[in-house]
């Protein structure tokens, strides 16, 4: 018999109650705290982005503003999608509750449906907020690089004028004379 003939043919050792109680407490604290952490992220990034579009593009015409747009639309959905995974995620553990009680919790997915959404609808939440920020840089980009090239053409049509020795003034000029 080889050694992994021997530990199949052992008993699974389970951890303790206190600690699988700790790692599940562990685990909902972890969860709520992304949820926080990506709900934060997303209604600051629109915020800034207010502030952006009114001190830094000011009263210029703004170009792709549908990169603004669809910055916007990328986090409110990942907003959406937060909030929305705080209510399944009530669901699912009403449910699981409910499986405990009737003893259904060992043959079905704890939760059921409900823990599934929770999680896709964290992971979306996550996704949509990146995919704002990428809207966003590119957004900044262009208006940045706009703002430069009108900077650029603004200096080839009014070049500035050379600068004159200010000590030189009319009377000083006659007296040189």
């Amino acid at each position: 018999m080889t050694e992994s003939d021997e530990s199949a043919c052992e008993p699974v050792k389970h951890p303790p109650n206190e600690y699988r109680q700790w790692l599940i407490a562990a685990e909902q604290k972890a969860q709520d705290d992304f949820d926080k952490a990506v709900l934060s992220l997303s209604g600051g990034a629109l915020g800034i982005s207010f502030v952006f579009v009114k001190d830094i593009v000011g009263p210029d015409a703004i170009v792709e503003p549908v990169l603004l747009l669809l910055s916007w639309v990328g986090w409110g959905l990942s907003s959406l999608a937060i909030l929305s995974s705080y209510f399944f995620s009530h669901l699912a553990l009403r449910r699981a509750i409910r499986q405990c009680d009737d003893g259904s919790i060992y043959s079905n997915t704890p939760g059921g449906i409900f823990a599934r959404i929770t999680g896709n609808l964290n992971a979306l939440g996550a996704v949509l907020f990146v995919v704002g920020v990428c809207f966003m840089a590119s957004f900044i980009y262009v208006n940045l690089s706009s703002r430069e090239k009108q900077h650029v053409r603004q200096e080839a049509i009014h070049p500035t004028k050379p600068a004159t020795n200010s000590s030189a003034t009319p009377s000083t000029i006659r007296k040189a004379q």
